[in-house]
């Protein structure tokens, strides 16, 4: 462990140390994909290990609307040209080919190899955020974008008989894919919380609400054996569909099982909802029961979340992604914000001490994005580095209260210089 990560101080979130190293690995992310994720053509490059484009990989809009919700943080921050990258993305995803402007929404993918037209709400949800984000930051455009996803989102996707999204259309928004997904919806269910930040507008808090029940208030039932086993597809009638993709257990966005990555995800998310003033007790207990099934099933020797497992708890894949630990670290100090229980400050250091040993690759520069069960690095899911938006979350969950979301966070502490 680097001398420098954490101090002797008790509480770590308050570690002079901790701060620092955060603040210096927080800067030294953005040295890695700031110079090289803008794209010419326009939109966000997928990077390579050593932080070089893939433009074979083409303007994918989940990375897209992720970097201008965390290069909209960063400005805030006072990072140098961060706000020249949101601004690039603002032109491509406002004004420019990464619109649908005859639809409406956002095409999955543009340009590459494998170009794509269907609307999608996985990417489509994150754009909320990312306007949530762009807006809160003071970008002219920002609303316009934050509007455009939810008016999308409302007319298309949400389903109010069933307090949750569908999946994805055709271009056209004319023929619906009976497909249902929990991931899509988690996501939706972040950028409502984030919109809500912004407008105050409490349908947004509420909706955040009827997504999370229906999907991780399960987990609640803590005399249900496996409830913390959160289902991830389900057919058009909301009914689980447990086999989806046995045969195809890597699948980077629908694998078979259940993710483990997903319950702390949750778990944090439940966690913010409550901290908006909802006083209903199963948003603390599911949260407390998916955490500690993460740790007590997801967690293996000599360390690291598996990716899934099934539905008696065995691992399906065993390799550890990258996004999962930044999860938890932000559930563990949600949590303990809440119970003030030291096991949450304990796994807070763990996790932090094990992603900087094993996922933070130190010559090249961000994080491997997968490690096998003895975590060393391996290529079995993702090619390259895509994806920077857990990890740069996971470096301010230490600063931020509660009851505020990263950006409104991000703005305060840029204005008063705390960051």
């Amino acid at each position: 462990m680097p001398a420098a990560l954490f101090d002797q101080t008790r509480n770590h979130f308050e570690s002079a140390a901790h701060r620092a190293w955060l603040a210096r690995h927080r800067e030294s992310l953005l040295d890695f994909y700031q110079p090289s994720v803008c794209l010419p053509s326009g939109g966000y490059a997928w990077l390579a290990n050593d932080g070089s484009p893939l433009p074979a990989k083409g303007a994918q809009l989940w990375i897209g609307s992720r970097m201008i919700h965390v290069f909209s943080l960063a400005a805030m921050l006072g990072r140098p040209g961060a706000a020249e990258v949101v601004e690039h993305g603002l032109d491509f995803y406002v004004d420019g080919a990464g619109r649908d402007h005859e639809y409406g929404g956002w095409y999955p993918t543009v340009g590459g190899d494998a170009p794509g037209d269907r609307k999608e709400l996985y990417g489509i949800a994150q754009m909320l955020l990312a306007g949530s984000s762009a807006t809160t930051a003071g970008f002219s455009r920002g609303p316009a974008l934050m509007a455009e996803a939810l008016e999308v989102i409302d007319r298309h996707f949400w389903l109010e008989e069933w307090g949750r999204c569908a999946e994805a259309y055709d271009r056209t928004f004319t023929e619906l894919d009976p497909y249902r997904g929990q991931n899509a919806n988690m996501h939706l269910a972040e950028a409502y919380l984030a919109a809500h930040q912004v407008t105050a507008d409490p349908e947004h808090l509420s909706r955040a609400k009827r997504i999370a029940f229906h999907i991780a208030g399960r987990a609640a039932q803590r005399d249900v054996a496996g409830s913390w086993r959160l289902p991830e597809h389900f057919d058009a009638s909301w009914e689980p569909i447990l086999d989806y993709n046995a045969d195809d257990p890597r699948h980077p966005f629908r694998p078979f099982g259940s993710q483990i990555g997903h319950w702390l995800e949750w778990a944090k998310l439940l966690e913010q909802i409550a901290a908006q003033g909802v006083d209903e007790p199963w948003l603390g207990q599911a949260a407390e029961a998916l955490f500690a099934a993460s740790v007590d099933e997801g967690w293996i020797e000599p360390g690291g979340f598996v990716y899934t497992v099934d539905w008696e708890g065995q691992p399906v894949v065993a390799e550890r992604f990258f996004w999962e630990p930044p999860e938890a670290i932000g559930a563990a100090r949600l949590l303990w914000l809440r119970t003030q229980d030291q096991r949450y400050l304990d796994w807070y250091r763990r996790l932090w001490e094990y992603c900087d040993r094993y996922f933070v690759d130190h010559a090249q520069g961000s994080w491997y994005p997968e490690l096998d069960s003895q975590s060393r690095p391996v290529t079995y899911t993702w090619e390259g580095k895509p994806d920077l938006y857990h990890v740069y979350q996971g470096t301010l969950y230490a600063l931020v209260p509660a009851d505020l979301g990263l950006a409104t966070w991000a703005r305060d502490a840029g204005s008063t210089g705390a960051s």
